[in-house]
C-alpha cells in the first residue's frame, strides 16, 4: 500500500501506482447502469472532480483498454462483472478547462487556441484516415492554429464526429471545470462575448449531437440554463443541492476512518472532524478531500490548507459587494447562529449575485463556505438552514473579516445586496 499523499496529482494512472487512492470506483458500478446523456456535476473546488473525471477516462477508453484494466485491479468495479462488460469499449474525448482563464477576452482566446490545438494533436493520426479534403483542411486549420476564432466553437462536435467514423463507435465527451471560462469572463467583465462563444462551443457538442453517445462534465456552479445550455434538454444536473450520488466526491467518514487505520493514524477522527467534516450531501456527511490528504501530508497537523489554494477570491469578493443585512448574518453565522435562505435548485444566474440574497447564499453553498444543516422543498423552492461547515471554514470567513473591519467602514464599499 503506497502512504505517499496525492498532493496536487489528479491523474488516475498516476496515483493509482504512486500514491494512497480512496477507491471511488464503486461510482462507476451505478453510473454506468443509468446515466443521463449529459450528466454535470457540480461540487466545490478540490473536491476530486478531476481524478473522478480520469478515473472514467482510463476505465472507458478503447485506446490502451488492457494496460488501462489492471489499474482497476482489487478496487470495488473489478467485483462488477456488468460494469467491466463496458471497460475499455468507447473512444473517450477528454478536456480540461481548468486554465482558461484571462483577464481580457483577447487572452482568453488565446488560451483557448493553445488549448483546442493541443487537443487536436493528440488525436493527429486521424489525419491517416480518408477523410473527405474539406474536414483535412479544417483539421489541419485548427491544429496549426490558422482558423478563424469563431471557428473553434465548433471543434468539439467536429471532433466527436471524426471520432465516430475512426472508431464506428460513438465516444464518450468528458469536460472538466467548464465554467472555469465563464467565471473568469465574469470577474474580469467580458461575460457577454464569452457566453456567447461558449454557448455554441457546448451546445454543438452536447445538443442532439448523433456522433455522442453520453458526456460528463463537472464544475462549481451550475451557470443560468438560458445562458450557456440553450435549448439542452438532455443535461442532468447532479448538484450540492439535489443529488443521486452523494459518495462520488469528497470523502465520507468510512474513508477517512480507513485512511487514519492505514497511515497509522489511529485517534485523529476527532480532530479531522471538527476542521474538515460537516458538508452535508444530500444527508451524507462528506469531508473535503483536498484538506484531508494534507493534513495527512503534514503530520496531521491541521491548517486551513483550502484557503491557499486558488477561488478564495470569490469569498472576498461577495463579502466586498454585501450590504449590512447580509454582513451582519454572517457574522451571526460566525457566532453558531445560521441563515435561512430559499436557494436557487435550477441555475445560477451570475447577474443576480450582487442583487439577489438567495442568490449570493446559493452561490456560497455551492463554492462550499457554507452547508445545509437542513432542507425543505416546497413551492416556492428549496428553504434551507445555512451553517459554516467546518473549524477550516471559519478560520477563512473570520480572515476575510478581519480584512474587512481593517478599512475605516467596510460598508462604504457596499452594492446592492
Amino acid at each position: 500500500m503506497h502512504t505517499v499523499m496525492p498532493i496536487g496529482r489528479d491523474d488516475f494512472a498516476d496515483v493509482r501506482r504512486e500514491c494512497y487512492l480512496v477507491d471511488k470506483t464503486a461510482f462507476l458500478c451505478d453510473f454506468l447502469k443509468q446515466h443521463a446523456q449529459v450528466t454535470l456535476f457540480t461540487r466545490p473546488r478540490r473536491f476530486g472532480k478531476t481524478l473522478t473525471l480520469s478515473m472514467m477516462r482510463y476505465f472507458l477508453d478503447i485506446e490502451g483498454a488492457a494496460e488501462h484494466r489492471q489499474l482497476f485491479d482489487g478496487l470495488a468495479v473489478a467485483d462488477d462483472p456488468a460494469a467491466m462488460a463496458e471497460q475499455g469499449t468507447r473512444p473517450v474525448l477528454f478536456l480540461t478547462l481548468k486554465g482558461w482563464k484571462g483577464l481580457t477576452w483577447d487572452i482568453m482566446q488565446v488560451r483557448v487556441r493553445q488549448q483546442i490545438g493541443d487537443l487536436f494533436g493528440q488525436f493527429q493520426f486521424l489525419l491517416q484516415d480518408d477523410l473527405i479534403e474539406r474536414d483535412r483542411i479544417k483539421f489541419k486549420a485548427v491544429l496549426e492554429d490558422t482558423c478563424d476564432f469563431a471557428a473553434l466553437s465548433g471543434s468539439l462536435a467536429f471532433l466527436l464526429r471524426l471520432l465516430e467514423a475512426h472508431y464506428g463507435r460513438k465516444p464518450v465527451l468528458l469536460l472538466d471545470e467548464y465554467d472555469v471560462p465563464i467565471q473568469s469572463a465574469w470577474e474580469h467583465r467580458y461575460y457577454d462575448e464569452a457566453i456567447d462563444f461558449f454557448r455554441e462551443f457546448y451546445s454543438a457538442a452536447l445538443k442532439t449531437n448523433p456522433s455522442l453517445d453520453f458526456a460528463v462534465m463537472t464544475g462549481v456552479l451550475r451557470i443560468a440554463k438560458e445562458n450557456i445550455f440553450s435549448a439542452l434538454n438532455n443535461l442532468k444536473v447532479d448538484s450540492v443541492l439535489q443529488m443521486k450520488y452523494p459518495e462520488a466526491f469528497g470523502f465520507t467518514t468510512a474513508e477517512v476512518e480507513k485512511m487514519t487505520r492505514d497511515l497509522g493514524c489511529d485517534g485523529k477522527m476527532a480532530e479531522l472532524r471538527e476542521w474538515y467534516d460537516g458538508y452535508q450531501f444530500a444527508g451524507k456527511e462528506i469531508y473535503n478531500p483536498w484538506s484531508v490528504v494534507n493534513y495527512f501530508d503534514n503530520g496531521c497537523h491541521p491548517s486551513t490548507y483550502w484557503v491557499h489554494t486558488s477561488g478564495n477570491a470569490i469569498l472576498g469578493e461577495m463579502l466586498r459587494h454585501a450590504k449590512n443585512r447580509t454582513l451582519d448574518e454572517l457574522e451571526r453565522v460566525l457566532q453558531g447562529g445560521h441563515i435561512s435562505a430559499m436557494l436557487q435548485v435550477d441555475y445560477i444566474y451570475y447577474s443576480e449575485i450582487y442583487h439577489n440574497r438567495d442568490a449570493l447564499y446559493t452561490m456560497l453553498v455551492m463554492t462550499g463556505y457554507l452547508t445545509m444543516e437542513h432542507m425543505e422543498e416546497d413551492d416556492l423552492g428549496l428553504k434551507a438552514k445555512l451553517v459554516i461547515p467546518n473549524h477550516e471554514i471559519l478560520e477563512i470567513f473570520q480572515n476575510e473579516f478581519g480584512q474587512m473591519k481593517g478599512k475605516e467602514n467596510p460598508h462604504e464599499i457596499a452594492y446592492t445586496l
